[in-house]
């Protein structure tokens, strides 16, 4: 009798350390903690690429800009 307490305590304490276990494991693995960072990273990445392409526009059209006007202020003092 003894024996058999013994045995159903052990299986008890081990179902319940086992069931617990998977749900922990469960609940990290289906959690989304870092889902917005992640999501933020990926934004700022973005923009950042845009920024870049938006500078090399910027500098391109101000280059071209600059080229026409000092040729028209030269052709004024002729």
């Amino acid at each position: 009798m003894l024996v058999f307490r013994v045995v159903s305590v052990a299986y008890a304490l081990l179902s319940t350390s086992k069931s617990t276990i998977k749900g922990r494991i469960a609940s990290i693995s289906s959690s989304d903690c870092g889902e917005g960072v992640v999501s933020a990273a990926i934004a700022v990445l973005i923009f950042a690429f845009l920024g870049v392409i938006l500078w090399v526009a910027f500098k391109a059209t101000m280059g071209t800009a600059t080229t026409t006007i000092n040729a028209q202020v030269a052709k004024l003092g002729q």
